[in-house]
């Protein structure tokens, strides 16, 4: 009898272990698909840099910086996408899903400029858009700190500084909701070229999903050779947000509630067949 008993546990067992490696699977699938629709998306879209004499055809990063979700938008698989010239970053979107909206599901994509010059976007000839201001406006971080010779080194001095700043938002009735620093940069980057030895995009988030970034950049002056550090902001969300450096206000953006346009940033509504794969 406890042998029938014992047998008959380890194939109950046995199933439920098959059901969820089944299900695991099913979600695995579910979450590839989900991916490769929103990499359709951002593939739709050219980004046109003017940072040299010529204007210049940005490369989008094959994967995506990020994947994240926010419980409190109800946006589901999200991703944050770069466009890079040479190395520099150049734009970023993010490709929104939005399973349980008051008006069905919704994908939202959202453009931010991060560029030192004017950029334009084009989604085939449907949709343009073009930033009336560069995407990021630096400023001295203030302090004695040099950046350090070594690329490790600097790295620990860039979140050094970014302990320093901090950022919120405000969106309808939610009110004041403070942002969560991401300790990793999304993305690190140089560039001989324009005097750049290490640049840094970090995320303040509300739980994942970057609403404000902070680039943090050692710059080289190519008369004195010397090397500071600058810092500058760029809003990847609709609300209203707010930057401070050492408990000071010293950057803010309005609210952008979609579809949105200002003059380094752009929200809109997807429609659904505009997730599928060019034909």
């Amino acid at each position: 009898m406890k042998n029938l008993l014992r047998r008959a546990i380890g194939l109950i067992l046995a199933a439920m272990v098959g059901v969820a490696l089944s299900d695991e699977k099913a979600d695995e699938a579910d979450r590839a698909a989900q991916l490769s629709r929103m990499k359709n998306v951002a593939e739709k879209f050219e980004v046109e840099s003017a940072l040299g004499a010529k204007p210049v055809v940005a490369k989008l990063k094959s994967n995506p910086l990020l994947k994240y979700n926010d419980s409190t938008r109800r946006n589901h698989e999200s991703t944050l996408w770069l466009w890079t010239e040479r190395e520099l970053p150049c734009a970023l979107m993010a490709v929104e899903f939005y399973p349980n909206s008051p008006r069905g599901p919704r994908w939202l994509f959202e453009i931010v400029s991060l560029s030192n010059s004017k950029i334009d976007v084009a989604r085939g000839g449907d949709w343009k858009w073009q930033a009336k201001q560069p995407g990021v406006i630096r400023k001295p971080v203030p302090g004695d700190l040099t950046p350090a010779e070594k690329p490790s080194l600097r790295l620990s001095q860039a979140r050094q500084i970014r302990q320093r700043f901090a950022a919120h938002e405000k969106e309808g009735t939610e009110g004041r909701l403070e942002l969560r620093a991401l300790s990793t940069p999304l993305y690190r980057y140089a560039d001989e070229e324009t005097g750049v030895i290490d640049g840094a995009v970090f995320a303040f988030a509300n739980g994942t999903n970057p609403e404000v970034l902070l680039l943090l950049e050692a710059q080289r002056d190519a008369a004195t050779k010397t090397a500071i550090w600058t810092y500058g902001f760029a809003q990847m969300t609709g609300a209203a947000v707010y930057a401070s450096l050492d408990d000071r206000e010293v950057w803010s953006q309005k609210e952008a509630d979609p579809p949105a346009v200002r003059d380094s940033y752009v929200n809109d509504w997807l429609k659904d067949d505009e997730t599928e794969p060019r034909k």
